[in-house]
């Protein structure tokens, strides 16, 4: 029983161990810190000083407190660092590599306190990149109204693999242009938009879209219909006689009085002018 007590002890550490060393792994940084450790005896600001760019830290500060002679490091460097003398104490500084896109000004941030973004690190025995922001943090005032949401606000490149939070399954129907800027680092060419909009009808473009809907919805915004339709598309069924025009002796005899007197509008869509299209006939006036 005593043995079985005593392998299970030892496992727990050893699996203590591996999660107290795999945060710094995941950060990549080849030294270990207890942030809880220095709670209280030290200020944030005091190892990372100043507020511009990542305010990661330096040794420079670890001196005011430790006796560190850089010139003939001994054993006691280990408790900080991970890699030994033979490899000369490394350390390595660069980003993770999950942030290695991701721009950031602390200095732009000061008025947030550091919780904020990096949750409770004060109380933590070793680093991890659990406490780095995620985007949703982020995301928490970068929402558009309290701060920016564009991509290239945080990110100096956009990972087409990583769709943005906005895009839920109903994001192709909601979506509008309030951050057009942004479309085009995932959705490339001269013009995102009709990527998608040349060949998905929007949803006004029913069934009885043709005969009942586009003619008043094109008097209202033509300029609407041309950012998919060219130029010509109008007069390539236009240039003969729309279905209510039909038979045309009818039409001209009886119907197109009432309909000009209800939507005159849509009648200079096709026909350009009063002048032009109605003198012809009204010489005496109407």
């Amino acid at each position: 029983m005593k043995t079985l007590i005593k392998n299970f002890i030892a496992l727990s550490l050893l699996a203590a161990l591996t999660l107290f060393l795999s945060g710094c792994k995941e950060m990549g940084a080849g030294i270990t810190f207890s942030h809880d450790l220095h709670r209280g005896e030290a200020e944030c600001a005091q190892c990372h000083p100043g507020n511009e760019g990542s305010m990661r830290t330096t040794m420079e500060p670890c001196k005011e407190c430790h006796d560190i002679d850089e010139a003939n490091p001994s054993e006691e460097c280990l408790m900080c660092h991970l890699i030994g003398k033979d490899k000369g104490y490394a350390v390595n500084a660069a980003k993770p590599a999950s942030y290695a896109d991701v721009t950031f000004d602390h200095e732009v941030h000061e008025d947030a306190d550091c919780k904020d973004c990096h949750g409770e690190v004060s109380t933590s025995k070793a680093l991890s990149a659990a406490f780095l922001p995620t985007m949703q943090t982020c995301q928490k005032c970068h929402n558009g109204d309290d701060a920016p949401a564009g991509c290239t606000t945080c990110h100096s490149e956009i990972k087409q693999g990583e769709k943005p939070k906005s895009h839920t399954a109903l994001w192709a129907k909601s979506h509008d242009m309030s951050d057009e800027s942004s479309c085009g680092y995932c959705h490339e060419g001269a013009d995102p938009c009709m990527s998608c909009h040349r060949t998905t009808k929007p949803s006004t473009h029913t069934a009885g879209w043709k005969l009942r809907g586009h003619g008043l919805e094109a008097t209202l915004d033509s300029d609407g219909c041309s950012e998919c339709h060219v130029a010509t598309y109008c007069s390539d069924c236009h240039a003969n006689a729309t279905r209510n025009h039909r038979p045309l002796n009818g039409w001209i005899a009886n119907g197109h009085g009432i309909e000009g007197s209800l939507d005159s509008d849509g009648c200079f869509v096709c026909h350009t002018s009063m002048e032009s299209s109605c003198r012809g006939c009204h010489t005496a006036g109407f």
